[in-house]
């Protein structure tokens, strides 16, 4: 505890020791997702053509309820920082509670997603193997979910290596049944694209297992008498969904409308697919790690709200900006410098289309390094907000920019006036910057610091 009181407030120091196991848990997650399709790819080409599609209907689907479950570590940190220890527990509660109603509401929506499947129509085996893979995932979506809540409870207070640890096991029990179950190794039986969803599953189960031992079988239970406090408190859990709806909904209309753009891109032709998919790829290399802090800085935020005290939580942006800014700066310089460096890696030179993807893809990552440095302005200031518990304003912002100009700009751009790839690209970087700006002039605006989230 010493140790801990020496961290300066809102420090950098103190943000990323906070962001950086979240950061680790971002990363676990790519990882995993690396391999399941690189395990799928050795299996067959329809199950890696059908996992990516029907993995993001099953993740666009989660994403209402991933947002709502997940804004119980806002609660748990303002109650937290204000030492009201039993509206923790309440909160974790009604977050728990939260999941498990999302849980029923997403597999009773499995019949509409398979119908959405059959509508795209990519093939009567991929379709298959589609249904399969979402059916399985989008019925047990409540376990992420869940694991959402459960894992706010720890990073609220401070905790940020326990969901770390937690989802790198997770994702390492779902790795090595991903390829038992896959290929029917270890006298597992061999169940291609299905066993790719049920390891997925377990590895879920698992975790939501390894936090429950976690929080019933050790101190946290007695120090914040889980048991006794367990149930529903109407007054806390429709604040909670005051304030996580809004969230949750923001998260969605922000993944469908991205999803939405990736599936127009492909309708250009081949070579310009190829290419974005190439920047898609990339990504991750940034976006993962900013979402990382962005996760901190929301956690920092709502402490310092707990405290009223704004001027520790603008504190909490200002170091933001050096960690966030940094690192998407120098990502950024090294994309629009050496951008033959990163497109050779996804490219064998000499292979088939090489010369017209990589004369594709050249100005694309050149603008990604802008991009990436609006998407970090976006994250930065658009998760203090939410932290601060300003999740309409977000919401608001979403439904505007992504389905009042992303996703009616790239229709025209890509249906109607066939333009190229980097013009469509170009779009999304002026949506990334404009979504940046809104949150950035929202921020300075100080509207936020008057918001209330929790009960007194």
């Amino acid at each position: 505890m010493s140790a801990q009181k020496k961290i300066p407030s809102a420090s950098v120091r103190e943000l990323w020791l906070l962001s950086y196991p979240l950061v680790v848990t971002m990363a676990a997650q790519v990882v995993m997702q690396f391999v399941d399709r690189m395990f799928l790819s050795w299996y067959s080409h329809e199950a890696l053509a059908a996992c990516v599609p029907a993995g993001i209907l099953a993740m666009t689907f989660a994403s209402l309820f991933m947002g709502l479950a997940g804004y119980t570590g806002v609660f748990v940190s303002q109650y937290q920082a204000r030492q009201k220890y039993a509206s923790v527990s309440i909160s974790l509660w009604q977050g728990i509670l939260m999941a498990l109603i999302s849980s029923l509401i997403l597999a009773c929506l499995t019949p509409a997603g398979n119908a959405l499947i059959r509508v795209f129509d990519h093939g009567a085996q991929v379709v298959s193997s589609e249904i399969t893979y979402f059916t399985i995932l989008n019925i047990f979506g409540g376990l992420a979910v869940l694991n959402n809540a459960l894992a706010g409870f720890f990073s609220g207070r401070g905790e940020t290596k326990i969901p770390m640890w937690v989802t790198i096991c997770g994702n390492i029990i779902n790795i090595i049944l991903d390829y038992g179950l896959i290929f029917g190794k270890w006298g597992l039986p061999q169940l291609g694209i299905a066993g790719a969803a049920w390891a997925t599953v377990i590895g879920c189960m698992s975790m939501t297992v390894f936090f429950a031992i976690l929080l019933f079988y050790t101190r946290t239970r007695t120090n914040y008498k889980l048991i006794k406090l367990a149930g529903f408190y109407r007054p806390v859990f429709v604040r909670m969904l005051r304030y996580g709806i809004p969230n949750g909904f923001g998260f969605l209309m922000d993944v469908m409308s991205f999803t939405l753009f990736t599936f127009m891109i492909g309708h250009i032709d081949v070579v310009s697919l190829q290419a974005s998919n190439i920047v898609m790829s990339m990504q991750p290399m940034v976006f993962m790690v900013i979402l990382g802090l962005g996760m901190g800085i929301q956690i920092l935020v709502s402490k310092y709200q707990g405290k009223n005290r704004p001027d520790l939580s603008v504190q909490v942006v200002k170091s933001a900006c050096k960690l966030g800014y940094a690192y998407a700066g120098i990502v950024g310089l090294l994309f629009f410098c050496f951008p033959e460096f990163f497109i050779h890696l996804f490219i064998v030179p000499g292979s088939p289309d090489a010369s017209l993807i990589t004369a594709k893809a050249l100005p694309l990552v050149r603008l990604v390094s802008f991009f990436v440095l609006g998407d970090a302005t976006y994250l930065i200031f658009g998760e203090a907000l939410r932290g601060a518990g300003d999740t309409r304003f977000y919401m608001f912002v979403m439904l505007l920019c992504a389905w009042g100009l992303l996703i009616p700009g790239s229709w025209l751009l890509v249906y109607k006036w066939h333009s190229s790839v980097f013009t469509v690209w170009s779009w999304l970087t002026f949506y990334a910057w404009l979504t940046a700006v809104f949150m950035w002039i929202r921020f300075l605006g100080g509207k936020w610091k008057t918001i209330t989230v929790t009960l007194s």
